[in-house]
This record gives structure tokens, sequence and C-alpha cells, in this order.
């Protein structure tokens, strides 16, 4: 019974994602009006949530649901959905792109349309987590999708950051992303924050601007893409930031709001590699820099790199890499 009550919904959720891809699928205005019963109770609509409010769960929802799925039917899941197509491509012409070479035949374009809205739905039911979508919409007016970040230490504390950030909205109009860095460390003042060694440059996804110190150690600034996004839409920042000094050795991410992935590359002078490096997953901030505690080692490849992942990203919570130095 309990096996059939399942299957039960697994369709009647499909039949809903169906109707939803129709048209512009998840980018149509008329996208809240059309979450059906099923849909809603996944991605945790509640009455009195705001039409903004709802797009912005289904959306993250449904992006959250895709990456479950084998690498193979991710891209056309998104495709099917409307995600990452042209603002006024309709269900029809984005069935169009599913075919390959010489396989154009619409009856098969549509069972694989079909088939990938079945593995969703099952993906919906089968997962034991529960959505982000519903939290992390409460959780600020926006989140971080995906964080990859590229650390080259070029001298013995200087230091070079090229980070790709990709963000979510929650909201409507939201027209800047505050963020901040910790030089994990007290900056050197003189009355006025000195600034002056630090560089922060958008090399791609809008500008940069507000640069401030908000405490010692901390740097905030302002992230500003092109145009305000609206609840669910995505974007992506590039950034590079220039520290003349490195203060302590370790990299950490410690998001604000959640963070779904975080992908991190450091790269050693390899004239002096460090004496071992280490895995932060998930600590206070405070305990990051603490060299005592057993942790996973990493090691360097040919390159005198090292890299690692996380996911999930808990908010205050701190994920990266620590070294102990050359002697």
């Amino acid at each position: 019974m309990a096996q059939e009550a399942a299957e039960a919904k697994i369709k009647a959720l499909s039949a809903e994602l169906k109707l939803l891809r129709k048209g512009l699928g998840i980018q149509a205005k008329t996208l809240p009006s059309l979450v059906g019963e099923q849909l809603r109770e996944v991605c945790g609509v509640q009455e009195e949530d705001s039409p903004g409010t709802v797009r912005g769960k289904v959306v993250e929802t449904l992006r959250r649901l895709i990456e479950k799925l084998p690498e193979s039917h991710r891209g056309t899941a998104r495709i099917v959905l409307g995600f990452g197509t042209g603002a006024n491509e309709r269900y029809t012409q984005r069935l169009e792109r599913l075919g390959t070479g010489a396989d154009r035949n619409v009856r098969t374009m549509q069972r694989r349309a079909d088939d990938v809205i079945y593995l969703i739905a099952e993906a919906a039911f089968g997962a034991p987590w529960p959505y982000a979508g519903a939290a992390a919409a409460s959780d600020g007016p926006w989140h971080t999708s995906a964080l990859a970040v590229r650390l080259t230490l070029t001298g013995v504390a200087q230091a070079e950051v090229f980070e790709t950030r990709r963000v979510v909205s929650h909201v409507a109009g939201l027209a800047d992303v505050e963020h901040a860095i910790s030089l994990a460390g007290p900056a050197r003042t003189t009355g006025q924050p000195d600034l002056s060694g630090l560089g922060i440059d958008v090399v791609a996804g809008g500008e940069v601007h507000s640069v401030r110190m908000v405490s010692s150690s901390r740097v905030a600034f302002s992230l500003r893409p092109p145009q305000p996004l609206d609840a669910g839409d995505e974007h992506e920042f590039f950034f590079r930031i220039r520290l003349d000094e490195l203060p302590s050795p370790f990299y950490c991410c410690t998001p604000e709001f959640p963070c779904e992935s975080f992908d991190l590359n450091v790269r050693f002078d390899r004239r002096k590699p460090p004496q071992r490096v280490w895995r932060i997953d998930g600590e206070f901030s405070k305990d990051a820099q603490d060299p005592l505690p057993a942790r996973k080692p990493l090691f360097l490849d040919n390159a005198g790199e090292v890299r690692t992942g996380f996911r999930d990203l808990r908010p205050a919570r701190s994920y990266g890499v620590g070294w102990q130095p050359a002697s």
C-alpha cells in the first residue's frame, strides 16, 4: 500500500510538472498560479506566500532536484523546464533542442522529456532531506548556489583570489549582493582604515562598490548585477581579490546565507611548499585557524596544488583549507 501511495504521488507530480513545462516553463509570468497540490507540498509553498515567494521556492526546488539526477539527464531536464533558455523560447522550441544529429523524431524527443519529468518527480519523493527552496527563501534575500575559488599564493604572504559565485535571488528587485572577506587578522590601520593593499575587481557579471572595513579584520563590499534580480533569478559574478598580506595560513568560506556548493583550489609557492595541508569542514569560525584539531589531510599534486569541495554549507560555519607554512 505504501508503495502504491508513493507511485500515485509521483504520477500526480509528473502530471503537474508537465503542465508547468508548457509555454515558457519556469520563466512564465503565470508560474505561481500553475503550481499544483503535489508541487506545493514538495516546495514548501504556504497559503500566505506571495507570488514572488512561490516562484522562488519552485524554481529553487526544481533546480536542486535536477542536480540530483544522473549527469546524463541534467541537461535535458534544464531544457525541458526552461532553465537557462531564451526568454521567449516556448516548449516546442526547447523540445527541438533535444534532437541530436539525425535523431529529430518528435515522438522520441517527447519521450525523453516525459522520462526526465518522471525522474524529477521520483527524486522529489525519494530524497530524505528537506528542500532548501523553502528553507533558503526564509534565510535571507539571496543564497549562493555555487561558489568556486582559486587561491594562488604568489609569495611569502601575498595572495590572489579568483572567485566565481552564482547567487539565487529570493526577492523581487535585488539590486545589490552584500559580500565580505575576513583578513583573519587585524588590518594595518593608521587613523582611517588603509585598504591600499586590497584590490577587488569584478571581471564579469557586474560591478563592485562600497568597499569598507566593518571590523579590524573584515572587509565588506557590494556586488551589483547589470540589472536587479527577480525572485528565482540566478546570476553569476566573477571577481578577483589581491592581498598584499595573508595574515593567517588558511582560507575558508563562512557563509552568512546558505551555500549549496563550494569548490576550492589552492596553488602554493612550489619553492616553499607547506609542511602539511588539511581540510576544514564545517567548524566554528573561531576554531578554523587552530592547527591542533585532527583533520583530514590534503596532499599537493605535482603542480603544487590541492583541491577540495563542500556541499550544503551551513551559515556561520567555516569550510576550506588550512596549512602549516614551510619552516
